[in-house]
């Protein structure tokens, strides 16, 4: 058995305080905290994106970036609120309106460009990736904080959707970590991530069934009736997608040379750091709740 790395305790102290702010947020009933908790990491790893992008000399526009983001977040929580159930959908036509005026708007901006070029492209492209890859993507957990109908006091539903998929995506992180850090001899994917191993990802695998378990029998009057099987089935799914998102975040880094996203979280890294096995699990369980759910 190895020893765990140092950077074992200040990662523990930084999920504890995150998660207590997951739980303030479900012990006030507000849909402002659950905003914050939406709207601010989305903006803080954009903002880190950008920042990765100029160490790498990569052109862009942050600008533009960070203004659509905005108009996305602040187009999702005033549509999803006002909007019926099952009819959530709604918001992806305004949505690729949004990305459409930013296509415009990135082009019109490098007309004025005296030499068009490599970073003509690289600006555009980056740009529009970059919006698409971190808050667009994140923004699935207020499409599943707004999915359920509203209880009799008139308070979300699916805030306990945002739960079940959050503790999974988060806890095969955790097992990811420590059966790698503990037991770990056979590399996984090393010429993306090296430090992370086949041990790792069974202990995740295993970790992410249980906890999806436990969450469902915890607050299962709170989540659609699944079964067992499905509930397993799900945590599975969901924790394979949080192990590729992991690994495409450090594909950008490696590509940008770079270890950490940021430096805002000890033992973590950055925001990016933080939510990225998020950005692919979200979307997944949204999509697939609208398939079983679905009348």
């Amino acid at each position: 058995m190895n020893a765990l790395p140092s950077s074992f305790l200040p990662r523990t102290l930084s999920t504890v305080f995150l998660w207590l702010g997951i739980i303030a947020a479900y012990a006030l009933h507000s849909e402002i905290v659950f905003g914050l908790l939406i709207a601010l990491p989305a903006l803080g790893a954009l903002w880190e994106y950008f920042a990765l992008l100029r160490s790498g000399g990569i052109a862009h526009h942050r600008g533009f970036g960070m203004g659509t983001a905005l108009v996305l977040i602040g187009l999702n929580f005033c549509l999803l609120r006002s909007s019926d159930f099952f009819n959530k959908f709604a918001i992806f036509p305004f949505e690729e309106a949004v990305f459409a005026l930013l296509i415009i708007a990135l082009f019109l901006r490098e007309f004025g460009r005296n030499s068009p070029g490599r970073p003509t492209a690289e600006s555009i492209v980056f740009t529009l990736f970059g919006v698409v890859y971190i808050p667009w993507l994140f923004l699935f957990m207020a499409k599943l904080l707004y999915l359920t109908p509203r209880d009799a006091q008139g308070c979300t539903t699916g805030q306990y959707l945002v739960l079940f998929v959050v503790a999974v995506t988060k806890f095969t992180d955790v097992g990811a970590f420590l059966c790698g850090s503990l037991f770990g001899r056979t590399p996984f994917f090393p010429n993306i991530s090296p430090k992370k191993t086949w041990e790792g990802i069974g202990g995740a695998l295993v970790l992410a069934v249980l906890v999806g378990l436990g969450i469902f029998h915890f607050f299962g009057h709170y989540l659609p009736p699944f079964s067992i099987g499905l509930v397993c089935a799900l945590s599975l799914l969901l924790s394979i997608a949080g192990i590729a998102g992991d690994l495409a975040e450090s594909l950008l880094k490696r590509s940008l040379e770079t270890k950490d996203s940021g430096r805002a979280l000890p033992g973590i890294g950055g925001g990016l750091d933080l939510i990225d096995s998020l950005l692919f699990t979200l979307p997944l369980f949204y999509f697939l709740l609208l398939f079983l759910l679905h009348p």
